[in-house]
């Protein structure tokens, strides 16, 4: 089991090297960036599915060389809603993403990538994905594409909205939406039960961000979540107790 595994890991990098195509080489001397943070949230929600229904704490590290970029981040439980037995299952999940952007021309920003699940409770999984940003457009629309090439063996489609509001030269504002679909492969595997391929959440979030200093940002923020068709709703009442959350998070990110 863990050979293959590996080996639809290596097939998702390897989809994700047809993704990001024509790279271009790294020049020498390409500055490196290290960025930290954590965030406490009172539920972790992940496309319209409640995972926690209690707070967690999410810490995540992302080194950049130019326009490629490697994340590990993790989700902790800050208390013993799924633990089992004797076991301590409070470390939940920790992620790995690699990832590169680029801009082809003005106005249209690009990014592809692969994304590695690892769960304490479940089998590991995989994504590759791709999407495309258009920032002078007004609410910088976007789309993004996320192919399973694991587990799941299915698409989750995202459509989303942003728009920051500086309130202040250190303090803003910004409100942010999301539509997903997916297919029914899709909901099957993270439903337990098949539905038909259809809309499957929305997100709705404000977040306030203070840039303390030019290295340390601290944010707050809230947001809304639900999952949308009949099915899709149905079965996850049934799968995550909830089908519609309202939660808020506390962040701090640095970077040097």
């Amino acid at each position: 089991m863990v050979k293959v595994h590996l080996r639809r890991m290596a097939a998702g990098l390897v989809a994700t090297g047809a993704l990001l195509g024509l790279m271009p080489s790294m020049q020498a001397g390409e500055k490196i960036t290290l960025e930290t943070s954590v965030d406490w949230l009172s539920h972790y929600v992940w496309r319209g599915m409640l995972l926690t229904d209690e707070p967690v704490l999410q810490p995540s590290v992302t080194v950049s060389m130019g326009d490629l970029s490697l994340n590990v981040w993790g989700n902790i439980d800050t208390t013993d809603i799924n633990e089992a037995g004797e076991d301590d299952f409070r470390l939940q999940e920790v992620d790995y993403s690699l990832s590169y952007a680029m801009s082809p021309m003005e106005g249209v920003d690009l990014e592809a990538g692969f994304l590695w699940y690892t769960y304490s409770s479940c089998e590991s999984t995989g994504e590759v994905y791709g999407g495309v940003t258009f920032p002078c457009m007004i609410l910088s629309p976007s789309l993004t594409a996320y192919y399973d090439v694991d587990e799941a063996d299915g698409w989750y489609l995202n459509a989303g909205v942003e728009h920051a509001f500086a309130m202040t030269e250190r303090l803003s504002l910004i409100l942010s939406g999301g539509l997903g679909w997916g297919t029914n492969n899709y909901h099957e595997y993270y439903y337990g039960e098949r539905a038909h391929s259809s809309e499957s959440d929305m997100l709705v979030q404000a977040t306030l961000e203070y840039a303390m200093t030019d290295y340390l940002t601290l944010r707050a923020y809230t947001g809304y979540t639900e999952l949308l068709d009949g099915d899709v709703e149905r079965l996850g009442r049934q799968a995550y107790g909830d089908s519609d959350v309202l939660f808020g998070g506390l962040g701090m990110s640095f970077t040097f």
